[in-house]
């Protein structure tokens, strides 16, 4: 599958986080949650690195997370969350080049905190799969 094999050669990324909107202030953190995702990639052996040496590689891929909130009642939600990995790509009928989605997985979900946690940790688990997939090398 293209999705899978356009992982292949990322020899590091950065992590993006989108700002959570106004559901979600006081609940999560785009601090916490960029450090939730980092800490699994660490664990996975994949190489984090800054976005002035990202935009250095080839590509210059990114791992780019969004969550969407709506409030449900105390302490729940309604949640779209996003993980996505964008890489420079150029089109083939006149070579201009962008940031395009060359790797995506997404889920929306009802519930706590502890849901929305344990949904985001279930994406960043399904790139590592195809990221280590195609890179066993790390």
């Amino acid at each position: 599958m293209l999705r899978k094999e356009s992982l292949r050669g990322i020899h590091g990324i950065y992590v993006v986080v989108e700002d959570l909107g106004p559901e979600l202030k006081g609940v999560l953190t785009r601090s916490e949650v960029r450090k939730r995702v980092e800490k699994q990639l660490r664990t996975a052996g994949i190489r984090l690195v800054k976005e002035l040496e990202a935009a250095k590689l080839p590509g210059e891929p990114y791992l780019y997370v969004n969550l969407a909130a709506l409030p449900l009642g105390s302490k729940r939600y309604a949640c779209r969350i996003d993980i996505e990995v964008h890489q420079l790509v150029a089109l083939v009928h006149n070579s201009a080049s962008g940031h395009a989605i060359t790797w995506e997985q997404g889920v929306v979900t009802a519930g706590g905190v502890k849901t929305i946690y344990n949904n985001v940790d279930e994406l960043v688990f399904d790139f590592i799969y195809d990221y280590l997939a195609m890179n066993p090398d790390g």
